[in-house]
């Protein structure tokens, strides 16, 4: 390489995962905000609100980390 020569800067691109959002759906909950807790005497379910995304339904992206980009 010669001294004058210049390194163009990463080109970040937007992300596959999240396509460029930022966010995902929540991998405990799949989405919907609320988890099963238990089964009531009529077997009917018992929800409580997700503890991976406390009922919001997405999380951060864990392949850009929330940017959008990678």
């Amino acid at each position: 390489m010669s001294p004058t020569s210049k390194q163009d800067p990463p080109v970040k691109r937007r992300c596959h995962r999240c396509h460029g959002s930022g966010r995902t759906p929540c991998q405990i909950c799949r989405g919907t905000g609320q988890v099963v807790r238990g089964v009531d005497l009529r077997g009917k379910q018992i929800l409580d609100r997700c503890v991976g995304c406390f009922g919001v339904k997405t999380t951060r992206c864990p392949t850009c980390g929330g940017e959008g980009f990678v």
